[in-house]
């Protein structure tokens, strides 16, 4: 009798596991991104689907627009609801949409999936991944004017947008200038660009507008070029001064003085460049800046911008460069002044700019100075025109005590003299953006421009 009962016993413990799996709570897994998504063309998407406890019967993937259901994929695992599953393991089901061939409008739409198991109690898990159909490019409506500008020079373009983008303002060739809120014009944007001393005559800047889905409009603003003569120099190197160099600012380099002297000035030069575009990278969204900028306190030019200068080295020509500021000189260490209102972005050795600060002035305007001998602000100081941020010096590559001041515009450099001139800005800045005195816009737009892709 009391083996009958452990037999008895025995059997409940089974058949009571068993109905305790095949009741299990555990519904199955789906993993997968349930970040809403912009769907411009087609579209990939991965789920992928787990069971623990008696495997997955089957999973579906479907589209929801509207009152419509489009079937995108449909699986059925072999099993039943006594064994369940046969074969266990992670599914993954890759669905692809496209919008034109499903004939799907644009707007919102619902990527559904849903897994059931093999459990008696029928455990089901559903997710969902919000969709927004965006096959049209954006609408930009350009209202800035023609303008003329010389190679190195800087202009603004002034539009507005039909929708929310993720990425707009101007393209030049290869680089791209960030567009920023109107200073002026609630709901309007404005992108200050540089046209690149190569450029040809016949460039022309593209507003350009990318919205959520990836959809790109570009309209060409109205632009002419006007050539420009660059102005050359030479300059003779000596085996004291490359010694010096080579010493402060590749303080590795064993080998001829010559050679060390060219990687500074080329590899160097590039490198401290790319640094420059880093810094300016990101700039305040607002105009810190009122007026013209002001430059070193009397001082006589010693380099202009866009000079193309040759390095000669015993007689014959070792290297070509192009000079990408303004060099001015006055007394020994004069006090550098702030050229406008801005922020500092930096302040600090800057390889072969030696001691520098630059000062963002916001909408992707920056100035920096360079080869000073002493900083007298940090990063993050607020500043104004005139306020003191260093003392001249030959820091870096420089060869005597001067100051290297420059303009850059979304990390590229631009013409100093424009913004050292009181009526180009009134002309050129404060007219069309209407933030100087009696410029003021009105509130509509002027015009609009085609957009395309």
């Amino acid at each position: 009798m009391r083996l009958l009962w452990l037999l008895i016993v025995a059997l409940a413990g089974v058949v009571t596991g068993y109905l305790w799996t095949r009741f299990e709570s555990d519904a199955p897994e789906i993993h997968t991104s349930t970040t809403p998504a912009f769907v411009n063309g087609q579209y990939a998407h991965e789920f992928r689907f787990t069971d623990q406890g008696t495997g997955l019967e089957r999973v579906r993937v479907w589209l929801e627009v509207g009152e419509d259901e489009l079937e995108l994929e449909e699986q059925l695992f072999r099993g039943n609801l006594f064994v369940g599953a046969e074969m266990s393991g992670e599914r993954r089901i890759n669905v692809s949409i496209d919008p034109a061939e499903l004939g799907i409008p644009d707007g919102p739409a619902t990527l559904r999936a849903e897994a059931h198991d093999y459990s008696w109690g029928g455990n089901v898990t559903e997710v969902e991944v919000p969709l927004v159909i965006d096959t049209q490019p954006p609408r930009i409506s350009l209202s800035s004017g023609l303008t003329y500008a010389r190679p190195g020079g800087t202009r603004v373009a002034t539009y507005s947008l039909g929708e929310e983008v993720k990425r707009h303002g101007v393209r030049v060739g290869e680089q791209f200038f960030s567009g920023y809120p109107h200073p002026s014009l609630p709901g309007h944007f404005a992108a200050f660009y540089a046209i690149p001393l190569d450029a040809t005559l016949d460039t022309v800047p593209q507003v350009v507008a990318i919205d959520r889905s990836g959809n790109e409009a570009t309209v060409g603003t109205p632009i002419r070029l006007i050539e420009h003569r660059q102005q050359s120099d030479v300059i003779e190197l000596s085996d004291g001064f490359m010694q010096q160099k080579v010493a402060e600012l590749l303080p590795a380099h064993g080998g001829d003085v010559l050679e060390g002297y060219l990687e500074i000035n080329r590899g160097l030069r590039r490198a401290s460049a790319d640094r420059i575009r880093e810094i300016c990278r990101k700039s305040n969204e607002e105009m810190l800046w009122r007026g013209a900028f002001q430059p070193l306190p009397n001082a006589a030019r010693r380099a202009g911008f866009g000079d193309r200068r040759t390095y000669r080295y015993q007689g014959r020509d070792v290297d070509r460069q192009l000079h990408l500021g303004l060099d001015m000189a006055s007394t020994s260490r004069a006090a550098v002044p702030a050229a406008n209102d801005g922020i500092v972005a930096f302040a600090d050795d800057l390889a072969i700019y030696g001691r520098t600060v630059i000062v963002d002035h916001g909408m992707g305007l920056f100035t920096l100075y360079a080869h000073l001998s002493d900083l007298s602000v940090a990063k993050a100081d607020v500043v104004s025109k005139g306020d003191l941020v260093g003392h001249s010096g030959a820091t870096g590559l420089a060869g005597g005590d001067h100051l290297h001041f420059a303009v850059i515009v979304g990390g590229e450099f631009a013409d100093p003299f424009e913004w050292l001139d009181e009526s180009w800005i009134q002309d050129h800045v404060h007219a069309r953006l209407g933030t100087g005195p009696e410029t003021a816009l009105p509130a509509a737009p002027a015009a609009e421009g085609e957009s395309g892709s």
